[in-house]
């Protein structure tokens, strides 16, 4: 055991060493180090430890093999533990142990390729490695159909079901079918970095569970951004409190920087001091309602474990024996403090716009704070005349009710706006500027490079001596698509009407980042499906006036059932993953999925010159073009956002078309041109990939 060191990291894992260590090891030894470590463990899991920990000692012990073992190794972003990983033939062995079952379920095969997933796409030390994920029900008979043995293309193994008896001649045949006999460098593999980049959902589910979002957001490329990002804040926050100031931040970057992640994170850490709290606003209704349900269904699944153990002790103790059960975690009042940290715009504004005492919270998290309503839009919306102004004037007015201090945090994307009636950042600065003169505001000077407020008053600004540049506001590295950083520029250059710099951009991410394009809808649904591994989101995207779709049996709806559509289980027929329900921009912005489907209709097509975009919406019976300028950007902007939603790769499906006489709104003339153009991009065609 002496090299076999936990290094600086020893919370890690509960148990490791070398396996013929492990062998010759006292098997209650080994359990004792495993309780010792764990929290809260039962009988009946230090009994599963015990049989779990001789038959492989025996079987083990039995083939001779070399390497290493770890038992409970941490994987971060999940929140669990990796029952054992064997480091055998320059390999990764993830073993998920079910003890005593006698069926593979869907549920526990998720699970196991999850695991294998992230240590494959997140432990640094892993990525050139064969990784292998295995579940083993102990108790059941050999898995009766055939089982590939085959591996994806980034060398994670297709999991393998086994039982005790079939687990070890399976690890052999797998490792000598992708092993060789480099050796792993043990120290170095335990105590790799771990660079997770959770999606939102993740994020919000593991920062309300723990507390500690900061422990699972990060990334290699984009961590130092946000580390230096959130520092400021906090430095600003500070300053707020002990000087009595009011303050608004406004925080920039790229789509997918992780702008949200750092809004939840401030807000997260409120919910440890009463006196600060804060509140998480959006106007994206959609995003609202799916991080709310996450929350919910991750304390109800909590619950239902709970009580899956305690019904487990209860039969282990005997009927005569009392085993106390345990208290549920999710409640009305557990539904209701969810709310209260994660609340739609529109609602908060209403609640508080009528009275004039301070709000509970002092600091407020604003998403996509470029989106806000123009006076007009609000008074639209509100018959209260108390919010007959712009929807920034009505926020500052809000939070500077507050005596003392508050802080207002304006997360800003670019590019990204997408209905009429949004009045940009110049708003929130002319407030603060103008109208509201205790307030200091800090900003990015790359602020100024938001191309779709082009009525900012850059002047007005550096004038006002109350308002600071920050560099460190300003978030400049993709987080979202881990497999390729440079992802959302390829999607600008794409947009912007530049192949030659886009083709450049595609041959440096295609290999991370699989982007291809077909006219045959079919192909890139059975393409999408069988790149779906564990508890991966896939789904079909297509852009709210993509209304020429229908005929290839495409319908984009208004309304949808969002929640679950990203949250419902693969086999659920309203699940993202049945590739069903479409979804269009407005039900996914600020959201992601792993694997899209992006189907590209004549709403945004090629001009008679082919050298740029013509803009075109459907009413009635033809396409009519769209002449204002914010009408055009509100359509690149929808295929922006629909071009950046997936994480790991996504197919573009671009239709045939049929002849003009035949129905002239689906020319295949439109489709063509644009089917030419993204290929000019760079993209590989499906068809030929596949062949």
């Amino acid at each position: 055991m002496d090299r076999y060191t936990f290094s600086t990291q020893a919370e890690k894992a509960y148990y490791c060493n070398s396996i013929s260590g492990f062998i010759t090891d006292c098997s209650t030894d080994i359990v004792g180090r495993l309780v010792k470590q764990a929290f809260d463990i039962n009988k009946e899991q230090a009994n599963a430890w015990e049989n779990q920990i001789t038959e492989l000692q025996q079987r083990l012990k039995e083939c001779d093999i070399e390497g290493d073992i770890i038992f409970e190794y941490d994987i971060v972003r999940l929140g669990k533990r990796i029952d054992v990983i064997l480091l055998i033939r320059h390999m990764v062995f993830s073993l998920e142990f079910k003890n005593g079952k006698d069926i593979f379920t869907a549920q526990d095969a998720q699970q196991a390729e999850d695991y294998a997933i992230d240590i494959k796409n997140f432990h640094k030390e892993s990525a050139d490695l064969y990784v292998c994920p295995i579940l083993i029900a102990t108790n059941a008979v050999r898995y009766p159909k055939p089982q590939s043995c085959g591996c994806y293309p980034d060398k994670q193994v297709h999991l393998q079901r086994e039982n005790i008896e079939t687990l070890i001649p399976k690890i052999k045949e797998i490792a000598s079918l992708y092993g060789d006999d480099r050796k792993i460098d043990f120290d170095k593999w335990f105590n790799s970095p771990y660079y997770p980049t959770p999606t939102i959902i993740e994020a919000a589910v593991e920062a309300y569970s723990s507390h500690n979002l900061s422990r699972i957001a990060q990334s290699e490329a984009g961590q130092e951004n946000i580390n230096r990002c959130e520092s400021k804040i906090y430095e600003i926050i500070e300053y707020a409190k002990s000087q009595k100031k009011k303050c608004v931040c406004f925080v920039t970057g790229v789509p997918g920087a992780g702008k949200t992640l750092v809004g939840l994170d401030v807000v997260v850490n409120s919910l440890n001091n009463a006196n600060d709290l804060s509140v998480y606003l959006s106007g994206n209704g959609p995003l609202i309602e799916v991080l709310r349900e996450a929350l919910k269904k991750s304390v109800e699944s909590k619950d239902r474990d709970r009580e899956a153990i305690w019904k487990r002790a209860k039969r282990s103790a005997g009927r005569s024996a009392v085993v106390p059960k345990p208290e549920k975690l999710f409640s009305k009042q557990t539904q209701t403090a969810i709310n209260a940290l994660i609340q739609s715009s529109y609602a908060f504004k209403k609640d508080n716009a009528s009275h004039r005492e301070p709000t509970p919270e002092r600091i407020l998290v604003f998403d996509e704070a470029q989106r806000v309503w123009n006076q007009e839009k609000m008074m639209q919306k509100h018959s209260d005349p108390m919010m007959a102004v712009s929807e920034p004037k009505l926020l500052y007015s809000i939070m500077d009710r507050h005596q003392d201090w508050s802080v207002m945090i304006c997360l800003v994307g670019l590019g990204q706006d997408i209905y009429d009636g949004e009045v940009g950042i110049n708003e929130w600065f002319r407030c603060g500027i103008e109208e509201f003169r205790e307030w200091e505001l800090f900003y990015s000077p790359l602020i100024f490079s938001q191309v779709e407020d082009k009525n900012i008053n850059q002047e007005m600004i550096l004038s006002c001596d109350r308002c600071h540049q920050i560099d460190e506001l300003h978030l400049k590295t993709s987080i979202r698509s881990f497999r390729a950083d440079k992802q959302c520029q390829f999607v600008d250059f794409l947009l912007d009407n530049n192949p030659k710099e886009a083709k450049e951009i595609y041959q440096q991410i295609k290999a991370k980042y699989p982007l291809y394009i077909t006219r045959d809808y079919a192909l890139a649904k059975k393409w999408v499906r069988a790149q779906v591994r564990g508890s991966q989101r896939s789904g079909i995207l297509a852009c709210s006036s993509a209304q020429r779709l229908k005929p290839e049996g495409i319908y984009v709806q208004t309304e949808m059932d969002v929640k679950n559509w990203f949250l419902a289980p693969s086999n659920d027929l309203r699940s993202s993953n049945m590739l069903e329900v479409v979804a269009s921009e407005f039900k996914v912005q600020g959201l992601e999925i792993d694997w899209a489907v992006v189907c590209w209709d004549a709403d945004l097509r090629r001009g008679n010159n082919g050298a740029e975009w013509d803009h075109y919406s459907f009413r009635g019976t033809r396409w009519n073009k769209r002449n204002k300028p914010e009408q055009k950007r509100y359509l690149l902007n929808s295929y922006r956002v629909l071009l950046t939603r997936a994480r790991q790769g996504m197919v573009l499906f671009v239709p045939k078309g049929v002849a003009p006489d035949e129905d002239p709104t689906r020319d295949f003339s439109f489709y063509d041109g644009i089917y030419d153009y993204l290929i000019s991009c760079g993209i590989q065609e499906l068809n030929r990939v596949i062949d």
